[in-house]
C-alpha cells in the first residue's frame, strides 16, 4: 500500500453549555462564548469546507483527562491548566474512529451528538469485554444492548453447544446382547498391464508415453497489476487535531495462461477389478480369494472385514461391529455379550463388548 501524507487538520467541538458551533479543537480549549472547558467526547470531523490546517504541529500524544475537573489537558501536562491537579493517574481520552472516504467520494457528515454517541458506545464495549473475559469469551463487537445480547446469546448458544456435543459422546447406556451371527470379506484388487489412452500437461507426461498429441490450452490465471484504488483517511489524532492521509493499493485483473496439453498412450498397471471372498459364520473359516497371474496380470492391494451381527436381548434393536479377526473369532454366535449403546446414536462401542457368562 502507498500512503502519502496530506496534512494536520484541527478537530471541531461544539459547546454544550451555550450551544456555540464548530469550535476548534487547538485553537479553543475553552468555548469563546462563556468559557466552558473542551469536551474531548464531543469532537468531530470537519467537513472540507470547515477544515483549518495545523502549521508546524508538534504531536505529543493523546490527550489526558483531569480525573478531578475533566479538564482535556496536552499529553506532556503534568498539572491540570484547569484546576492545577496533579496529572498522574489521568487517563488518555478516547478517539474517534477512522474515517474513509473512497475515490471521488465525500466524507459522510460527523456532528458532537454523533461523537458522543460513539463515546458511550466505546465505553459500553470496554465493559462488555471485561465481562466476556471474566466469562472465558471473545467480546461482541460494538456497544449498546445488541452487543449484550448478542454476548449472551453466544455464551449460552456455545454453553448448550458443549453440553449437547458432552451427551453425545458419553451418554450411554449398558446393554445386554446375544451375538446373533458372523460375516467377513476377503478381497484382492486385479491389476492389469495394458495400453490406456490418457492426458496431462507437457511437463507432466510419463517417460515412454507414445503417439503424444498437443494443443495449446488454458491452464490457469495469473494476477496482473491494473492501475490502483485510492481512499482518503481521517485519523483522530486525541490531541484536537487529525492527520489526513491517502492511501492506495494496487488492484489487479486476472489473465488467462496458456501451455500445451497432451493426448498420449503408455503402458502401465490400472486396476481391472477385484476377487472377492466371502463368509457368513465362524465355520467359514476366512481365505484370500484366488487370482489368476500372469505377465500382464498381477494382484493389488488387500482389503478385509470382520463382522458380529448381535441384538439386544428382549426383543431390542439390532447391531453390527466391525472389528478385528482375533475380536471376531473370540465371540461364537449364542453367546451373550454386555456392551455399551450410544443414548443418542445408538451405535455399539466395539471396544467395550465382554462377554456374560
Amino acid at each position: 500500500m502507498r500512503t502519502t501524507e496530506k496534512g494536520t487538520f484541527q478537530m471541531l467541538w461544539d459547546c454544550p453549555n451555550c450551544g456555540a458551533e464548530k469550535l476548534l479543537g487547538i485553537d479553543h480549549r475553552h468555548c469563546p462564548a462563556c468559557g466552558s472547558p473542551q469536551d474531548p467526547a464531543r469532537r468531530y470531523f470537519p467537513s472540507d469546507e470547515d477544515k483549518v490546517a495545523v502549521e508546524d504541529h508538534a504531536y505529543a500524544g493523546a490527550d489526558v483527562v483531569c480525573p478531578a475537573c475533566e479538564t482535556p489537558n496536552g499529553a506532556k501536562a503534568e498539572f491540570c491548566v484547569g484546576c492545577g491537579s496533579p496529572l498522574t493517574e489521568a487517563a488518555r481520552v478516547r478517539v474517534r474512529k477512522d474515517q474513509v472516504a473512497g475515490e471521488g467520494q465525500a466524507f459522510s457528515d460527523d456532528s458532537a451528538k454523533a461523537a458522543a454517541a460513539e463515546h458511550n458506545d466505546a465505553k459500553e464495549a470496554e465493559r462488555d469485554a471485561k465481562m466476556a473475559a471474566m466469562a472465558g469469551a471473545p467480546a461482541a463487537e460494538g456497544g449498546g444492548d445488541k452487543s449484550r445480547v448478542l454476548l449472551f446469546a453466544l455464551l449460552a448458544l456455545g454453553f448448550l453447544g458443549c453440553v449437547f456435543g458432552g451427551v453425545a459422546a458419553f451418554w450411554k447406556s449398558d446393554a445386554a446382547m446375544t451375538v446373533t451371527g458372523h460375516s467377513w470379506e476377503r478381497a484382492i484388487a486385479v491389476e492389469e498391464y495394458k495400453t490406456v489412452t490418457e492426458s496431462a500437461w507437457d511437463d507432466a507426461v510419463p517417460a515412454g508415453a507414445r503417439n503424444v498429441s498437443c494443443r495449446r490450452e488454458q491452464r490457469g490465471t495469473e494476477q496482473v497489476a491494473d492501475g490502483e484504488t485510492c481512499s482518503t483517511r481521517r485519523k483522530d489524532n486525541g490531541d484536537g487535531t487529525f492527520s489526513e492521509s491517502e492511501e492506495c493499493r494496487t488492484k489487479y485483473r486476472s489473465e488467462p495462461t496458456y501451455d500445451d496439453k497432451c493426448s498420449y498412450t503408455v503402458d502401465k498397471w490400472v486396476e481391472a477389478g477385484k476377487e472377492r471372498a466371502t463368509g457368513k459364520s465362524l465355520d467359514d473359516a476366512p481365505e484370500w480369494p484366488k487370482v489368476r497371474t500372469s505377465s500382464t496380470r498381477r494382484e493389488g492391494a488387500r482389503t478385509e472385514a470382520y463382522t458380529i451381527h448381535l441384538k439386544e436381548s428382549e426383543g431390542g434393536d439390532a447391531h453390527t461391529c466391525t472389528t478385528t479377526e482375533k475380536q471376531w473369532s473370540s465371540f461364537p454366535k449364542g453367546q451373550k455379550v454386555q456392551g455399551s449403546v450410544g443414548v443418542i446414536t445408538g451405535a455399539v462401542d466395539c471396544n467395550d463388548l465382554k462377554p456374560l457368562k
